[in-house]
């Protein structure tokens, strides 16, 4: 299983139901450090925090073999100090991904998009 790949088994029973939203944002901050792909969204700074700030559903659908989740993610990015030593800076950063479980597996696959 690479970095951006989890199981959310546990998710899929929860599919069509009032609560899918709050399980599946819960099993995603529940993740170790350094599980999402927040490295490939940053837009100003070097790096990435470790865990996203907070997770928003933006839609979900399915076809026959997936489903399908556009998810919005806001992480702190950081611009590193200059060799003099400053302070790193920390600034907002956010990206969209899009996050498709497999219906049967339950495995799950995370890829920034915006």
């Amino acid at each position: 299983m690479n970095k951006n790949t989890l199981n959310l088994k546990s998710v899929l029973s929860s599919w069509g139901a009032d609560d899918f939203s709050v399980l599946l944002t819960n099993s995603i901050g529940a993740l170790p450090d350094n599980s999402l792909p927040l490295q490939q969204g940053i837009s100003q700074g070097d790096m990435a925090s470790e865990r996203p700030e907070k997770i928003t559903i933006m839609n979900s659908d399915e076809n026959d073999v997936q489903i399908i989740v556009k998810l919005g993610v806001f992480f702190t990015e950081i611009i590193s100090g200059c060799s003099c030593g400053d302070e790193p800076e920390s600034l907002n950063g956010y990206c969209e991904m899009e996050l498709t479980i497999d219906k049967q597996s339950g495995d799950a696959r995370f890829q920034v998009t915006a």
